[in-house]
């Protein structure tokens, strides 16, 4: 923590200045001070919340694949409208590629069963 001198109570300023600072301004007893803080929060996750990102990591992963070789996507438009926009998770989605990260999501999730001690 380092002390910033101000030249009047009217300077002090409070929190971050751009979203791009690494930490923020704060004042105590009158004194302006800086603290830099490492942005921990999305990185303490549940079990659950690891998992869940795992599966949204895959299935992006994989739709950038699929997304890279046009001849894919119209094996996979005739499998959208095969099976009349409805993707294994029993939802209907409207868009071919929102079809197929949902049914990767629930690939993902179905070959990969949460499991509590896998993921602490």
């Amino acid at each position: 923590m380092s002390e910033i001198q101000t030249s009047s109570g009217i300077d002090l300023i409070h929190g971050k200045v751009e979203k791009r600072n690494a930490g923020y301004f704060y004042v105590r007893n009158g004194k302006q001070f800086y603290r830099n803080r490492e942005e921990t929060y999305q990185k303490n996750q549940s079990p659950r919340q690891k998992w869940n990102s795992a599966a949204f990591a895959y299935a992006n992963r994989e739709l950038a694949k699929l997304r890279a070789t046009p001849e894919l996507e119209a094996q996979l438009r005739s499998e959208y409208e095969a099976a009349n926009h409805l993707a294994s998770n029993g939802k209907t989605y409207s868009t071919l590629w929102a079809w197929k990260f949902n049914s990767l999501l629930y690939d993902y999730k179905q070959s990969h069963p949460f499991a509590s001690s896998l993921y602490s």
